[in-house]
């Protein structure tokens, strides 16, 4: 269930609809990633993984179902 605040002072409607909706995608167990990964996501991905970082970027690319 998306509960829809009072807009706080200064806030737009729109900003205060995408907070909720950011909010119900988390309570959903969902959360939001850049389409495209930084440098520093590839190379945690790299250590993490023990990969280097071209494959850590197929993996993130395998993840949301893109193209690197």
């Amino acid at each position: 269930m998306v509960t829809i605040r009072p807009i706080p002072f200064g806030r737009s409607n729109a900003f205060n609809l995408s907070l909720a909706l950011i909010e119900a995608l988390g309570n959903s167990g969902l959360t939001v990633v850049n389409a495209q990964p930084t440098p520093e996501m590839l190379e945690a991905g790299a250590r993490a993984g023990n990969i280097n970082p071209a494959d850590a970027c197929r993996v993130f690319a395998a993840m949301i179902d893109t193209e690197v």
